[in-house]
């Protein structure tokens, strides 16, 4: 299976687009690129660096955050992006949204499938 690239809307406080998307289950945690993020919704800076390991051992480092909204099969769906200056892409989606909405890639179309209970978001 090659990497799963989708091209959906993503959106911010400030304005929506289409956007380039890699499905990345070996990464942490979701990315979207400075440029897109300035585009899209306000950016925040973090109380200190986070720093993360790339698959050829480099590091780099992210001090800003920001909240967009991903469109997938109808549904809005929110998440905390950390903002990079650089990219394969417009945006990556790390496990933890992967996890946190229980969307699976299924390898055989290169594509995925939603939980729609996921989708309910309940008060307790």
């Amino acid at each position: 299976m090659g990497p799963i690239r989708k091209k959906l809307e993503v959106a911010g406080s400030i304005g929506r687009r289409g956007c380039d998307i890699l499905f990345d289950t070996g990464a942490s945690a979701c990315f979207v690129r400075e440029d897109v993020a300035e585009e899209l919704s306000q950016i925040l800076k973090t109380p200190g660096p986070l720093s993360f390991t790339l698959g050829d051992e480099s590091v780099f480092t992210a001090q800003y955050i920001t909240g967009l909204f991903v469109d997938i099969k109808g549904h809005s769906l929110p998440h905390l992006f950390l903002v990079v200056p650089k990219l394969p892409c417009d945006v990556v989606l790390g496990a933890d949204f992967l996890q946190r909405w229980k969307i699976k890639l299924d390898p055989a179309t290169e594509d995925f499938i939603i939980d729609e209970k996921a989708l309910e978001i309940i008060l307790v």
